[in-house]
């Protein structure tokens, strides 16, 4: 029998143990001591390193900021990185997104995917090896991460006390192996208030709020701006009515006293893949802009946004579009914004293909953000990724995906960012991808797709362990 497939025994304990996990919401939140990236990301990481001890494996917390499970001896080590924190719930579920429903073979839920069950997978995988008795070359890890989503920074504080591993994977992107990975940039923008803010002469409305997106890496499905008519509301409801008809997508939300609130909906997607969405915010500041007029110095920022992003995923008003033949273009997404009387700001999300300097890329955005009186303030850079093809962590996981499933193990490039961005060359993204959905409503993953993964992953760490 091959390796891989001696996990197919622990196929009901992977999928109750998912559940559980998935019942933790595990959302980053604000810290509290021992907890950095908030109570449901601790709680999550700790049940899964007392798991791992529960199954005889040596097991450390760094902190709280991420944690291991150990097997065996070497000098070299060897390991499998997952993360156990997720992009917010959102809204549009079928079911509730942490029951961790199982409908016709699928688990539904916010992480099944994306990538708690990858990590039930991983730690699983170290199981099998130990019941067979295998004991391995190198020392073995899965390590746990618990701020993939939201900036990484688990991992810069866990190889500051914790050695970085000689090769690794992250099973959080698909097959067969991807050996780059697009570079990418969160950045906020903001601009001044100016003087005549939420009362410009002579307007139809001004707006007193704008808010919408949930996070830099999802392209936000709903936004909600309110506004203050310059006339009585009765007035202006033929001008509402008439702007409506060319916005469909834009509906009246509530009427409070002389406050109109106006909702734009959307459809989500993976921050990676903006095209594949449709970006509420932008739907609504197309709409304000058909309403309103020209957005006057006091709205610089929507102004900015409204001209150089727009509907555009691919940065050319921008001044950034690129493209390789082989990693693809630059994408923008723009994810998040918050307008009120006191701030004007927005984040976007830009990844960039290996053929573009990240410096470049922030310099060229930062001096068309200028052109509006638009600051630009870099929330977290990741470099680009190229992992050299003849390296011997790809000899080795493409071993053991020829091995399981009778295909070339080809090299691929994504646009996602991974955590093989803080492996420094040694790690690459290797696997999972199953179900979909992914920071979407309705996130799933088919029992019957993880377990073949699982059949991967474990021989991809047998390859690794010898």
């Amino acid at each position: 029998m091959m390796i891989g497939e001696a996990i197919r025994q622990y196929e009901e304990e992977i999928v109750e143990q998912l559940r559980r996990l998935i019942r933790i919401r595990s959302v980053s939140s604000d810290p509290a001591p021992g907890q950095p990236f908030g109570r449901g990301v601790d709680e999550a990481l700790r049940y899964m390193l007392d798991l791992g001890s529960s199954m005889g494996f040596k097991v450390r917390n760094v902190d709280g900021y991420a944690g291991h499970v150990e097997y065996g001896d070497g000098d070299e080590l060897a390991a499998i990185v997952v993360h156990l924190d997720t992009v917010p719930e959102g809204e549009g579920w079928s079911s509730p997104p942490f029951a961790a429903d199982v409908r016709d073979g699928i688990i539904y839920g916010r992480g099944a995917s994306d990538n708690k069950g990858p990590a039930v997978v991983a730690l699983y995988a170290l199981k099998a090896l130990k019941d067979l008795g295998i004991q391995p070359d190198r020392k073995l890890r899965v390590i746990f991460g618990t701020n993939e989503e939201t900036g990484m920074t688990d991992l810069d504080y866990y190889f500051e006390r914790e050695r970085i591993p000689d090769y690794a994977f992250t099973p959080d992107a698909g097959y067969p192996i991807v050996n780059a990975e697009k570079g990418s940039y969160d950045l906020r923008l903001t601009s001044a208030r100016g003087e005549h803010f939420g009362g410009e002469p002579s307007r139809a409305f001004d707006i007193v709020s704008f808010e919408g997106g949930s996070a830099p890496n999802v392209v936000p499905e709903q936004c909600i701006v309110r506004l203050k008519p310059g006339e009585p509301i009765e007035r202006q409801a033929s001008l509402i009515g008439q702007k409506l008809e060319s916005h469909p997508y834009i509906s009246v939300g509530s009427l409070e006293g002389p406050i109109l609130e106006l909702k734009a909906l959307g459809f989500s997607a993976h921050g990676a893949t903006p095209n594949e969405g449709v970006n509420a915010i932008s739907r609504m500041i197309a709409f304000l802009a058909d309403l309103l007029g020209e957005f006057p110095e006091s709205e610089s920022l929507l102004r900015f946004l409204n001209e150089a992003i727009g509907f555009e995923t691919t940065g050319e008003s921008l001044g950034v579009a690129c493209q390789h033949p082989v990693h693809g273009q630059l994408t923008v997404n723009l994810a998040q914004i918050a307008i009120n009387d006191k701030t004007l700001e927005a984040v976007i999300n830009i990844r960039y293909p290996v053929v573009a300097r990240g410096e470049d890329v922030l310099s060229d955005i930062s001096k068309k953000a200028g052109l509006y009186q638009v600051g630009v303030e870099v929330i977290k850079h990741l470099p680009s990724v190229l992992v050299d093809p003849g390296d011997p962590l790809i000899a080795k996981l493409g071993r053991a995906y020829e091995a399981v499933t009778g295909e070339p193990a080809r090299l691929l490039s994504i646009s996602g960012g991974t955590y093989a961005k803080k492996l420094r060359n040694r790690g690459v993204a290797f696997g999972a991808g199953v179900g979909g959905r992914a920071h979407q409503s309705d996130e799933f993953a088919p029992i019957a797709d993880l377990m073949d993964h699982g059949v991967i992953c474990l021989q991809a760490i047998y390859e690794l362990s010898l």
